[in-house]
C-alpha cells in the first residue's frame, strides 16, 4: 500500500502544480474593460451561422432598421455607440479603388452578377445593395431600394469617420486589396499599431501587413485554430505552442473550459506573442447576437468580443451611449427577450 499513497502524493503535487501554473487568479490585475468589435458595424440581425452561408442577405430576420453593414452610416454608429473597433470588408474595383463590401460577388445583395473587381467604382455607386434581403425566403424585400449609393471607399470612410478603430479584412484574401489600403493608410498618416487596429486575412497577407506596421496584430484563422488545438493540449505545462507565436486568436466561448488559464493567464501569454484574443460566441465563428451572452464573458477578460448584432448587443453594455430610438430599443429588447 505504500505504493499507492506515493502514487496519489505525487498525483495531488501534480495536480497542485498544474493549479498553480495555470490559476488566472494569480495573474495581477489588469486595468481596462473588454473591447468590443462591432461585426460590419451596424449590421442586419442575422440568422446564427448566415454570415458565412452562399447568400447572408437570403437569412435575416424581419429588419428592426435600415442600416447596411459595411457602409458609412454603419461604422459611425457602431462608433458612437461605443465600438471600440469596427470589423470592414475591402474589395477592389475593376479600376483600382477600394470599396468597402463584405462579399466577392454582387448577387447575393444587389441582384448584380459578377464579382465586385469586375464593376468600376462608378458602377458600384449605383447599385443597392438592399436588393436581396429578405427574412421569410423571398416571398417579400423590405429593404429594396434602401441602400441605393451606399458603396463607399476607404477614404470615404477615413473622411467621415476619420477617429474610430478599425479591423481591416479582405473578402477572398486579395493581396492587392490589402497593398491598396495599406497605400490609403500611410497617404494618410494613420497607424494602425497606435490605434490598436488589426488585420485579418492569410499568412502572407499578415507578414505584409506586419512589415507595413511592425507591431500591428493580425489574424490568421488558419494559424489560430491550429494554436488553440495545440494550446489545448500542452498549455497545462505552462508551455506556449510555438504555433501561437505571433498569432491572435478567436475564442468561442461556449469552449473556453478547454482553455488552460482562461481568461487571465491564457490572455498573457497570448499577447506575450504579440497576438490578440478575440471572444465569439460559438466554434463557427458567429459572434454575440444576444444581450445575455455577456455573462459569458469573465468579468476579469480584457480582450476583444466579437459582436454580430451590435444593434441590440452593444447598449446593452454601454448604455450610456445608445443612439437608437425609444421605439427602436424597445423592439430589439423584445427580439432580444425572445431569444430569436
Amino acid at each position: 500500500m505504500i505504493w499507492l499513497r506515493r502514487v496519489l502524493f505525487g498525483l495531488a503535487v501534480a495536480m497542485l502544480g498544474l493549479s498553480f501554473v495555470n490559476a488566472p487568479w494569480l495573474v495581477p490585475n489588469r486595468a481596462g474593460h473588454v473591447r468590443l468589435i462591432a461585426n460590419g458595424g451596424i449590421a442586419q440581425d442575422y440568422l446564427p451561422g448566415a454570415r458565412a452561408a452562399a447568400c447572408p442577405a437570403a437569412a435575416i430576420l424581419p429588419p428592426l432598421h435600415r442600416i447596411f453593414e459595411d457602409t458609412l452610416r454603419a461604422v459611425s454608429t457602431a462608433h458612437r455607440m461605443g465600438a471600440d473597433l469596427v470589423a470592414i470588408d475591402l474589395v477592389r474595383t475593376a479600376d483600382g479603388a477600394l470599396v468597402l463590401y463584405p462579399d466577392t460577388d454582387l448577387a447575393c445583395r444587389t441582384g448584380v452578377s459578377g464579382p465586385v473587381s469586375a464593376h468600376t467604382l462608378a458602377e458600384l455607386r449605383q447599385l443597392d445593395i438592399g436588393h436581396g434581403y429578405t427574412a421569410d425566403h423571398g416571398a417579400t424585400y423590405p429593404l429594396r431600394g434602401a441602400g441605393r449609393g451606399m458603396i463607399v471607399t476607404l477614404d470615404d470612410l477615413l473622411d467621415g469617420d476619420p477617429r474610430g478603430g478599425l479591423l481591416y479584412r479582405f473578402p477572398g484574401n486579395d493581396p492587392a486589396a490589402l497593398d491598396l489600403a495599406i497605400k490609403v493608410l500611410r497617404a494618410r498618416g494613420r497607424d494602425p499599431v497606435a490605434l490598436k487596429e488589426g488585420f485579418v486575412g492569410s499568412a502572407a497577407m499578415a507578414e505584409a501587413a506586419q512589415k507595413a506596421f511592425p507591431g500591428v496584430w493580425t489574424l490568421v484563422p488558419d494559424q489560430a485554430a491550429a494554436c488553440l488545438a495545440a494550446y489545448r493540449l500542452i498549455g497545462w505545462s505552462g508551455i506556449v505552442p510555438g504555433s501561437c507565436a505571433g498569432s491572435s486568436v478567436t475564442v468561442p466561448l461556449d469552449a473556453t473550459w478547454s482553455l488552460w488559464g482562461w481568461p487571465a493567464r491564457f490572455e498573457t501569454r497570448i499577447n506575450a506573442g504579440h497576438g490578440a484574443v478575440i471572444a465569439v460566441a460559438t466554434a463557427d465563428g458567429t459572434g454575440l447576437r444576444h444581450s445575455r451572452q455577456l455573462s459569458d464573458i469573465p468579468i476579469t477578460y480584457r480582450g476583444y468580443a466579437m459582436i454580430d448584432n451590435f444593434w441590440t448587443v452593444g447598449p446593452a453594455l454601454r448604455p450610456s451611449l445608445d443612439a437608437r430610438t425609444n421605439a427602436e430599443a424597445v423592439a430589439a429588447q423584445a427580439r432580444d427577450d425572445s431569444g430569436q
